[in-house]
Order: structure tokens, then sequence, then C-alpha cells
């Protein structure tokens, strides 16, 4: 399911000399910007990553966690250069949040030394044209999909460990030396013509693909919803707006609400309270309206919650705690993506309607 390589190697597994790294598996993912993503990302790390490291027979690192004194940086750089195993979460606390830039950094480093690496990401997330051909666990992560992650995660680390990981510092190796080889070889000589051949249809792909994701991002609709996404506020204003008697349906139709460039940059420099009262103006007018003036119709974007599909999996759903899979067997009776039956799950939880549930255990909603 996720972005796979082709490109891969299936030469012996790296062994590294006797450092004290023998056995860790460096973990290079966000830290969070607030005190709700870190605690989002600290429990990701600690249901999902933590466990599938050790259960593929390492001893997890994270930077965030080395309690010895010393620079940062250089634990990093120690970890990336020594250790036989690095998992890199490219993923935020959204599907649409864009890779930390600090990761990509460490993801840089390590493949520069072209050591053995797994990638993770959201399932749809957009990721760096650099890293996006590359093989990459790419998995929804609601809590139904948290044992899928941790089993497809063990499976990639064994995968890395017997050398089957992607390694780009070797393109640029062969780039090389077909360069080389055009430059020693005659004018006449056929190798010439076609090295050169090669290192020409290897500009025009790069071009037309570079081409192909401009287009793509000018053509990207501008909607509020990406005006909001990754701010600290943004988890504020949906309770915010269920609290002014906003519903899902509507909530969704305002996420869906195209800007114009002007707008966009504008709504950007808001704070949470300008959009506390964009959000209460909005309502009002949809209230007395009935609807969203000069919706687009054509936008293709799929309202994630409505009513009716929230009861349908409120009453298939079995009782509490489910047993792993069960909101795939709701999705087939429904005829819908486990996704979006994931995410109706999410709903109902922050609702109160479900407890949460992790490895089958239950807990209490937060307020």
């Amino acid at each position: 399911m996720g972005a796979e390589n082709s490109h891969e190697d299936s030469s012996p597994a790296v062994t590294v000399p006797a450092t004290g790294h023998e056995r860790h598996c460096f973990v290079v993912m966000p830290f969070g910007r607030d005190s709700s993503e870190q605690k989002w990302f600290k429990g990701w790390y600690e249901v999902v990553i933590k466990p599938a490291i050790i259960e593929a027979g390492y001893e997890p690192k994270l930077a965030a966690a080395e309690e010895q004194p010393g620079a940062i940086n250089d634990e990093i750089r120690a970890h990336l250069a020594l250790d036989p195993m690095v998992v890199v979460d490219l993923a935020g606390v959204d599907p649409e949040d864009e890779p930390n830039p600090n990761v990509m950094y460490e993801l840089g480093i390590r493949h520069a030394l072209g050591l053995p690496l797994v990638m993770m990401a959201w399932k749809g997330q957009r990721l760096p044209f650099d890293v996006s051909n590359q093989r990459i666990i790419m998995e929804e992560r609601d809590l139904v999909d948290l044992d899928v992650n941790r089993k497809r995660l063990v499976a990639f680390i064994n995968a890395a460990q017997q050398g089957r990981y992607y390694r780009p510092m070797e393109a640029v190796g062969r780039i090389a030396t077909i360069a080389a080889a055009s430059e020693s070889l005659g004018e006449d000589s056929l190798l010439r013509a076609l090295a050169q051949e090669v290192r020409d249809l290897r500009s025009a792909i790069a071009s037309s693909a570079s081409h192909k994701l401009n287009r793509q991002f000018k053509e990207r609709v501008l909607t509020i919803k990406k005006v909001i996404v990754g701010r600290v506020f943004r988890k504020e204003l949906f309770p915010y707006f269920q609290g002014l008697g906003g519903t899902s349906d509507a909530w969704s139709r305002i996420l869906r609400v195209q800007l114009s460039q002007e707008q966009f940059r504008a709504m950007q420099q808001w704070d949470g309270e300008e959009w506390k009262k964009y959000i209460e103006s909005t309502w009002q007018e949809m209230k007395e309206s009935g609807a969203l003036p000069d919706l687009p119709s054509d936008l293709g974007i799929v309202v994630e919650f409505d009513e009716e599909l929230l009861a349908q999996v409120k009453s298939l759903m079995p009782s509490q705690p489910w047993p792993t899979g069960a909101h795939k067997e709701v999705a087939e009776k429904i005829g819908v993506s486990p996704g979006q039956v994931a995410k109706c799950i999410n709903l109902l939880i922050k609702r109160g309607e479900f407890l949460n549930q992790i490895d089958g255990q239950l807990f209490p909603s937060e307020a």
C-alpha cells in the first residue's frame, strides 16, 4: 500500500564495528509544536514504533529520550552514522502536514551514508519528489490501524536488515561512471553515444516530473481546510463550532469553501480568536440562508462525516473491546472504505459514544 520502489538492492546487510550501537535502532520523527502534538507523537512512538522495533530484535533509541549529557546534534549524528537500523517517520499529526524539515535533514544524512533505514508516512500523504518514489510504509493512523502499522514496520525492518533498502547514492555513482565513460571514449564510439543517450533521458524524465509537480501545485484548490492545517489552534475550532450548535456536515462544508490567493494569504495571519469569529459568523449565515453561497459542487471532496453513516457505523460495530479488523467488516457491510469507517469511529470516540481502545484495552475518553 506504500510507495514501492523497484530499485532495491538485495546485497548483504551492512555490518558495523563494535561501537556500543550494535543493536540500536534510531527513530527519526517530529517532536511536536505544542503539548497536544507532543502527546500525540509520544503515544504513536510508544504504541506503534517502539514495540515494532523491539519485536524486530533492536533496541529503540529516540533522540528526545536520550538522558546522557552532550550536544543533541552530536548524539543524532552518532546514531545516524553508527546504528545498524534507522526508522524515519515522515508524517505529521494530520495527513496534510508536510514532512518535518529536521526529519528530512536527518534522512538525507542516513541516505548519504548508504545505511539501512525504513520510512513511514500517512496513507495519501503528499511527499517530496525526492522520496515519493521510494519504498515507504503508508497506512492510516487511526486506533483501528495500529496493529497493521506495527506488523508492516516489523516486516520492513527485517527486509532492510537483509539489505533490501533504497540507496540513492548508488545512483549518483552510476551517473558519475556514465559521465566518465562518455568523456573517455572516442567521438564515434557507440558506447559514448549510448552513455550520452542515458544522460539525456534521465534529464528529460527529471524535467518532466518537475514540470508536472509544479503544474499540480498551481492547480491545487485553496480551501479553508488548507489554511488551518498545521495550526496550533486547529483542534479547538471544531469543538467550538459544535458548541455553537454546528453539525459535522456543516463543518465539512465550511472546510470546503474555496478561497482566492489573497484570501488564503490573509487568513494565514489570523489567530485563534479571529478564526472563532469567522466560524461564528459563517455559521450564522448558514442558518439564515440554509446553505453556504457559491459553494463549488465539483471539488471532488466527499463529506467525511454525515450523520447517517455515523449511525450505521455505531449500530454495526460490535461491543467493545473490538476484535482486530472489525471496522473492515463494517465497511464491507455498508459499502464504504475501511478508512471512512475508522474516521467515523474516531469521531464517535470524541463524542463519547465509544471508548478509546488500544490493543484491546479500553480507556476513558478525554474531556
